[in-house]
């Protein structure tokens, strides 16, 4: 489906008295995420989200340690800034997102995976092994393993 007919759909579900709410409060987040990127650093924008604002208590959610760290280190001006512009905020809590994947790890994930290479020293040795084993599927395992990996 093309972006255009997403669009036009979502418009149209906008309208709907059911999912207006919805919509309102989507649009009032993304508002926010937009004000909170332009407050913060350029540097931390780009590693950090804004979470819910329940209780005057604003959470963000920054991507590992190190951005939590220069996070808290500027959240008194921060929430400064917040103030003057009417957000009703009273603190700031930072927290790690465990699993935020960063770009570079997705382009990793993606990535054909590395053939690994057995060592002449390690064929040796797994010869040895096989010589010195009875018959057995075990046995017959290993010269399999060792035949299919004779020109590495």
């Amino acid at each position: 489906m093309t972006s255009y007919k997403v669009n036009s759909y979502l418009k149209l579900l906008e309208k709907t008295p059911e999912y207006k709410d919805v919509f309102s409060l989507a649009h009032q987040l993304h508002s926010n995420q937009l004000i909170f990127s332009q407050l913060v650093p350029s540097h931390l924008a780009q590693h950090c989200t804004m979470g819910q604002l329940m209780q005057g208590k604003l959470t963000i959610m920054a991507e590992n340690g190190a951005i939590a760290h220069k996070l808290k280190q500027i959240s008194p001006s921060l929430l400064l800034k917040l103030q003057e512009l009417g957000w009703e905020v009273t603190a700031i809590q930072i927290l790690v997102q465990a699993y935020q994947m960063t770009q570079n790890a997705q382009q990793s994930l993606h990535a054909r995976p590395l053939k690994m290479k057995l060592s002449q020293a390690g064929k040796n040795s797994l010869r040895q092994l096989a010589a010195s084993l009875p018959n057995s599927e075990f046995k017959d395992t290993i010269n399999s393993f060792l035949n299919k990996h004779q020109t590495d």
